[in-house]
């Protein structure tokens, strides 16, 4: 009300003529409503102000006379239309009401009036339009104005002239009585009285064919409000067998599904109801909903898509389709509908996050690198972003590639130099350029990098196993030896750590009774695990119990396929035992999975060593 005060106010300070320059300064009034405070008798004032102007310029016109009335009725009535339109109800009835002044005895505009008084809640002033319209209004503008007064007499608590309207209006010869029908049949049903609320809908429904599912389902309702679930079920099957395009029957049917565990049936109803509308936007929403609970996400694509066509501004529904067609590898249209989302949210931090995972995806690292960046630093996925900036930068300086015109070896160290914001961040960063300075044979660089964090409280155990490999690489088991008792001492029944041991003093040849006692206990805490498996099938292969140590690598490698070490313990295993083309697969299989130059090269000697074996036995 105060905001239409003040654009009252405004309107009529400036002038007529000015109407629509007052309502952009009424913009900037709103937009500074929280730094200014009106008080009660300046706003009071303001209204004597609005009212005083008002009746003086409608009193002027009604004493020059019919044009001069006729001219400000026209344009208080285009002022009062664009406000409505645009929702302020509080202005469009306070200028009607002058207008009425104007021209007394125009039925529409009484019609116009007597609306707009009960949108902006003037219910009382209300009541004595529609009365004035029920009298001199015609057929059927009497039939709608004493429709409206019986929602008006409920409103204020008047039941009982309420009822007794909508019954007249029921029991009239008139054309449609639906909306009568069924408010007398909702106030019946609030007083408990079902028996007469099913009989109004019995009486309409057999008097008005066109709307018998619509009946139905206010039956329906009235057994769903008083959890009779099943009775409710039968009615709402019975609308939609009068009307499959029943949709307010869809929708409480598919609930009623849904709330009962019946899932299938809910899914095969809104299906159903599609293929005979399928733009019904409520129950396209309602299907959508439940495919994605079913995890039926490709089913899903294609009504999603619909919701889009009928509601493009809903970047919700954009996400949701752009994260199927992200699982479903349709990398282009989840950019394209993603950069779509983003037009709308520039600084959206998820969707700057699944643009760059997807230009990741599809190997555009320097796109991928663009969206990670656009990350503000108080996001929850600020951190992640500027991780997978650094492992993007890591893969391209293995690749020794260019970035931005300049070598990725150099962007990735600076970048890693750079990003200091939290302790967290800047170890996880180190542990990336670790992993780097590892796959390019230089675990000394590695080893240097982790130490200078190894003090870190975010230093976690899985850091201290990468550490003490690389310490293992280079030889240095005293190290990574600390790093492991150091770890049992805290945990003895750490398997993880037992088996380390174990395995590191099964590839030093030194005391394997010892490694094979650290392996045992592991085997014992996680007999399931299938590295630990391979630990000990290494073990019998160091004693030369070839057939045990194969039976223990196999069960290992059919969970581990992709892991190098275990495919070439298994080719190892499979030379020992003179099994040479089955050795010569197996060294293939491990160069698939391959990935520093080391490695490869120690693939590629043992390959050749195979070969020198094979050919003699062939001959």
């Amino acid at each position: 009300m105060t905001k239409c005060l003040l654009t009252l106010f405004a309107f009529f300070l400036i002038g007529c003529s000015h109407f629509y320059k007052a309502q952009s300064e009424e913009a900037k009034v709103t937009h500074k409503k929280e730094r200014v405070k009106v008080e009660k008798s300046d706003l009071i004032s303001g209204i004597e102000l609005v009212e005083k102007n008002l009746n003086k310029a409608t009193r002027d016109a009604i004493a020059k006379g019919d044009k001069a009335r006729s001219y400000l009725a026209s344009d208080f009535f285009l002022k009062a239309n664009d406000a409505s339109l645009n929702g302020n109800t509080d202005l469009s009835s306070l200028l009607f009401k002058y207008i009425v002044k104007l021209t007394p005895n125009d039925i529409y505009i009484r019609k116009k009036y007597a609306v707009e008084l009960i949108k902006s809640n003037r219910i009382e002033k209300a009541r004595g339009e529609l009365q004035f319209l029920i009298k001199n209004g015609d057929k059927e503008l009497k039939k709608k104005a004493r429709l409206l007064l019986a929602g008006v007499y409920s409103a204020l608590g008047e039941k009982k002239l309420s009822k007794k309207l909508y019954k007249e209006i029921v029991n009239s010869k008139s054309g449609n009585k639906f909306e009568a029908c069924i408010f007398l049949s909702k106030a019946y049903a609030k007083e408990e009285r079902f028996d007469e609320s099913f009989k109004i809908l019995d009486k309409c429904s057999s008097s008005d064919k066109d709307n018998v599912a619509s009946y139905l389902y206010y039956k329906a309702r009235v057994h769903f409000d008083r959890e009779h679930k099943k009775k409710a079920i039968t009615f709402l099957k019975r609308a939609l067998r009068k009307d499959k395009t029943h949709y307010q029957s869809a929708l409480l049917l598919g609930h009623l599904y849904e709330s009962t565990d019946q899932e299938a049936r809910a899914l095969v109803l809104y299906k159903n109801y599609l293929d005979s509308d399928p733009m019904n936007y409520g129950v396209l929403n309602k299907y959508v909903n439940l495919l994605f609970v079913k995890n039926e996400l490709e089913q899903a694509v294609p009504y999603l898509e619909r919701l889009i066509e009928l509601d493009p501004t809903n970047l919700n529904i954009k996400v949701r389709l752009g994260v199927i067609y992200t699982e479903m590898d349709k990398i282009a249209e989840a950019k394209s509908i993603f950069k779509e989302v983003l037009e709308a949210v520039p600084n959206s931090d998820k969707v700057l996050y699944y643009l760059a995972s997807l230009y990741q995806h599809s190997q555009e690292n320097e796109s991928a690198i663009e969206y990670y960046s656009k990350i503000d630093s108080e996001s929850p996925l600020y951190f992640d972003s500027n991780l997978q900036v650094a492992r993007i930068l890591n893969v391209l300086a293995l690749e020794k590639s260019l970035i931005g015109g300049k070598r990725a070896e150099e962007k990735l160290f600076s970048f890693v130099k750079e990003k200091r914001e939290s302790n967290k961040l800047n170890l996880e960063l180190k542990v990336v350029l670790a992993e780097y300075y590892e796959s390019m044979n230089r675990p000394n660089d590695a080893i240097a990098v982790l130490e200078k964090v190894s003090e870190s409280e975010d230093f976690s155990r899985s850091h201290k196993y990468r550490l003490a490999i690389l310490y293992e690489q280079t030889k240095n088991y005293s190290k990574s030896d600390k790093i492991m008792l150091g770890m049992l001492d805290k945990n003895p029944d750490n398997a993880d750590a037992l088996n380390f041991l174990g395995y590191s003093l099964l590839e030093r040849d030194e005391d394997i009774e010892t490694a094979y006692g650290y392996i045992k206990k592991a085997i014992e805490l996680k007999p399931n695990d299938s590295t630990i498996r391979d630990s000990l099938g290494w073990y019998y292969y160091k004693k030369g119990e070839y057939t045990k140590a194969y039976k223990e690598i196999k069960a290992a490698w059919r969970d581990l396929k992709d892991d190098l070490v275990v495919t070439k313990h298994l080719a190892l295993v499979y030379k020992a035992m003179k099994r040479y083309d089955k050795a010569k697969e197996f060294y293939v299989e491990a160069l698939r999975n391959v990935e520093t130059i080391t490695d490869r090269e120690e693939l590629l000697r043992e390959l050749e060593s195979i070969e020198t074996l094979r050919y003699p036995a062939s001959k």
